[in-house]
């Protein structure tokens, strides 16, 4: 019984030793999806991102009923391109992904910033401003 033991203690801690050597997952990882907003009061898919290697990349259904081809690279927003983006000087916690035309941001539902509000806690954010998004 004692010899059981070891061995279920010494594989246990096997596991905890490789769990705290594998990477760690970014925090942008959670924005991976598939985004809708609202029009005429339907919601309308508009934006898919997807992580492809070591890079989240962006497509669209703009122009056509499918998916397109990637538009464009996304890197991890930082805190100074966040305060350049959305002029946010507070400490608001955030995750987002920008290319040099487009955004997407996952912060507390409710965050406001001057007249945009968003109740779902993710926007989109492009060169007419922010638009409250829909993860499905």
């Amino acid at each position: 019984m004692k010899n059981t033991l070891n061995c279920v203690a010494a594989g246990l801690s096997s596991l905890l030793l490789l769990a705290g050597c594998s990477p760690r997952a970014e925090p942008e990882a959670q924005l991976v999806g598939v985004y809708a907003v609202k029009t005429n009061g339907a919601l309308r898919e508009l934006v898919k991102i997807e992580r492809q290697g070591g890079r989240y990349i962006m497509r669209d259904k703009v122009r056509t009923p499918e998916w397109s081809e990637p538009k464009m690279q996304m890197q991890p927003v930082t805190r100074e391109r966040w305060n350049r983006i959305t002029t946010d000087t507070g400490n608001t916690a955030f995750i987002g992904v920008s290319s040099d035309q487009l955004a997407i941001f996952k912060v507390p539902p409710g965050w406001q910033k001057n007249s945009f509000r968003t109740e779902t806690g993710y926007f989109l954010f492009y060169s007419q401003g922010p638009v409250e998004a829909y993860k499905l």
